[in-house]
């Protein structure tokens, strides 16, 4: 799809911070705040990532209920270390408006390399609402495939049909396509029955 037919978009700005050499983390803490629907997005975009890539690398084991309301502004400060933790809130928290400053637009998630993920779920409900997408389970499935992207260490691609395109495009098959597939293999190990999950370019 070329930039002319862009239609809805929507920002998705993720920061990169810390450098991939240190390794990734033993599990993933998922907050309570999730559904058990964005547990399984969230599940799913992994194994994605997993299945395209034919590598391990990224198959990191869950740990549910993480309590969040310990530590209700530590996604602001994310420390890298043995467990990544991945964030619910919604743009009515006061450490979104710290989140987002300095950046244009609106994020719908933000990414700290193998050390965080924060789902803005509001945010992620507005491309419903503007009908980029049919309902919130694929809209936050876009947000967690591109995110978990970011979270592979992973930057921003031009392309508008790349996943990990820095606009979210209306129209735009929600898979990993091939460019995206070459970019994370030409900076990691990928196995020799990788290939894109986009229906026009699996190999």
């Amino acid at each position: 799809m070329s930039l002319s037919k862009l239609v809805n978009s929507v920002q998705i700005i993720s920061a990169l911070a810390l450098a991939a050499c240190q390794g990734k983390p033993d599990k993933i803490l998922l907050d309570y705040k999730f559904s058990q629907q964005e547990v399984n997005a969230i599940a799913e975009a992994q194994r994605e990532w997993v299945e395209a890539a034919d590598s391990d690398e990224m198959d990191i084991p869950f740990s549910l209920g993480f309590n969040s309301d310990e530590k209700p502004y530590g996604f602001l400060n994310p420390k890298r270390g043995s467990e990544a933790i991945f964030w619910k809130i919604d743009s009515t928290n006061p450490g979104y408006f710290q989140l987002k400053d300095g950046m244009n637009g609106n994020p719908v998630g933000k990414t700290v390399e193998f050390t965080r993920i924060v789902f803005i779920e509001d945010k992620i409900r507005e491309l419903v609402d503007k009908g980029v997408y049919a309902d919130y389970r694929d809209a936050f499935y876009k947000t967690a495939l591109h995110e978990y992207g970011h979270f592979l260490a992973l930057d921003h691609l031009d392309s508008p049909n790349s996943v990990m395109a820095g606009l979210i495009y209306a129209g735009v098959e929600t898979c990993i396509d091939q460019e995206t597939l070459e970019y994370y293999c030409s900076i990691n190990d990928c196995g020799s029955n990788k290939h894109a999950t986009c229906k026009g370019n699996k190999k």
